[in-house]
């Protein structure tokens, strides 16, 4: 169970994807991106109303997903965890969808390649997530002075920053993936 804590850290765009992984089980839809973007747009204090407030709409209570309240800060190492545990199972269960709708569907053959294509890059783009964050692993393990030379506000900032530009990279590869999906 993933919790409030847990999702605070971030950007505002990463607080909202992974909410909406962590409550309703899938990745959001534009206009709730958009809407929930907008509501909490440099306001860190309003993340966990918007939380309570997703968890508490129709599709939150329908899905009833393991999402704890407790929004006692949590070490910024165990934030990412639990939000990369979040985001790769989503992923693992969007290609096992598309692997069971290839087997069970009757799909035209180049459906069923497109598909098996489309299984491939989410693969790849998994591992290449796992070398970043070892990478970011890495990177952080060495630069981050540790606690008093270095504020802790400014320490998140730093892992902030890091987690920001792999996952921009990462994201635009994902809405490619998922472009190809809708298609």
């Amino acid at each position: 169970m993933i919790t409030a804590g847990e999702l605070m850290h971030g950007s505002d765009t990463d607080f909202v994807v992974n909410t909406y992984l962590a409550a309703l089980g899938r990745w959001p839809d534009e206009g709730g991106f958009d809407h929930h973007l907008a509501t909490i747009a440099g306001q860190p204090g309003r993340r966990l109303e918007t939380l309570q407030r997703i968890l508490g709409s129709e599709e939150g209570k329908l899905k009833a997903r393991p999402v704890s309240l407790d929004a006692t800060p949590v070490p910024p190492e165990q934030a990412l965890a639990a939000q990369l545990r979040l985001r790769t199972e989503a992923l693992r269960a969007e290609m096992e969808a598309l692997r069971e709708t290839a087997a069970t569907a009757a799909v035209a053959p180049a459906l069923a390649s497109e598909i098996a294509a489309l299984g491939a890059e989410l693969t790849a783009l998994r591992a290449e997530m796992r070398e970043r964050l070892a990478a970011l692993e890495a990177l952080i393990a060495g630069r981050i002075p540790p606690a008093p030379s270095l504020s802790p506000a400014i320490s998140v900032d730093y892992v902030n920053d890091l987690v920001e530009a792999a996952q921009a990279q990462l994201g635009h590869r994902l809405r490619a993936i998922e472009k190809k999906l809708l298609e």
